[in-house]
């Protein structure tokens, strides 16, 4: 099967290609600037790269038609709160306009499209757990323009996508709770958490049980929204705590910051709908962490 990757280069989308591309699958990727380093570098995946914006409707045809993509996974996005939150006109363009153009050129090329959402979309339902009809009650920039997205995947009938927080291996994004705290750790000095957001519940998911989901829901074809998650929540400071643990550091640094975006106090997905699809995580958050802490050992020296 042939595979068109938008936002390729990012976290997610680089694991997503190794993914595709160790079960067989044909892969082209999207990218909106070269820049010297990428997820895709990083975990040293081979494919073909298009550079152009999501938001340039020609780019996009253009992409999904040479590639004669039989499914297309539209990552690109504003995916970073704090920029969202700064920038909401480009997070809202990005994630809105985006989207539509990709569903605009699966509908004319007859492709599967696959989009990206995020379990933030659903915003705070006071800790109950999170279920694919539960209605979305967005706060933030960066959640608003996901929940557009979301809305406008399943108006075209696409498969549409909600993570919970994704870690692992390959995640440049230093300012990130796992990849920092990683590399501080790793460097002998001790990872940071704001003051303001330590006990906050989220739930943990590794990047290649994600990826995992993503195949399993193309290969699948049923359209609709479906959560992804681990089941398995814990606090910042409690990740946190579990890298001092597992790279010998005495405690995390506690700073006492106050976020200049909102943060959902708790979160917890139902995954009952995609296990009917015959999908299970493979990793723990043990395990999880194991893992990347070694791919950030490897990486870093």
């Amino acid at each position: 099967m042939r595979a068109l990757v938008t936002g390729a280069e990012g976290f997610l989308g680089a694991n997503l290609c190794a993914e595709l591309i160790t079960r067989g699958h044909e892969v082209t990727a999207t990218s909106l600037n070269r820049r010297n380093k990428t997820s895709l570098e990083a975990l040293n995946v081979e494919c073909r790269v298009e550079y152009g914006d999501v938001t340039d409707s020609a780019f996009i045809d253009r992409i999904v038609s040479s590639s004669e993509a039989d499914w297309v996974f539209h990552l690109a996005a504003i995916s970073i709160v704090r920029t969202a939150q700064a920038n909401p006109a480009l997070a809202l363009r990005t994630n809105i306009l985006g989207t539509i153009n990709a569903l605009e050129a699966c509908k004319r090329t007859g492709a599967q499209a696959l989009i990206a959402s995020s379990d933030k979309a659903y915003g705070d339902h006071d800790g109950a757990e999170y279920v694919e009809g539960m209605a979305l009650k967005p706060i933030g920039a960066y959640e608003v323009s996901k929940t557009c997205a979301d809305h406008i995947g399943q108006l075209y009938g696409a498969i549409v996508v909600r993570c919970a927080n994704l870690y692992g291996d390959g995640d440049l994004n230093w300012s990130r709770l796992i990849p920092n705290s990683m590399r501080l750790a790793l460097r002998g000095k001790a990872p940071q958490v704001y003051g303001d957001a330590i006990h906050n519940k989220r739930e943990w998911l590794y990047v290649k049980d994600a990826a995992n989901a993503y195949v399993k829901l193309a290969e699948a074809g049923q359209p609709g929204a479906y959560n992804v998650g681990s089941g398995e929540q814990a606090s910042p400071l409690e990740v946190a705590n579990a890298i001092c643990e597992m790279l010998n550091i005495d405690k995390p640094e506690v700073v006492e910051k106050t976020r200049d975006f909102y943060e959902i106090p708790e979160q917890k997905l139902n995954v009952d709908k995609i296990k009917r699809l015959g999908w299970r995580h493979e990793f723990n958050l043990s395990q999880g962490l194991k893992r990347t802490g070694a791919w950030y050992e490897g990486y870093l020296a």
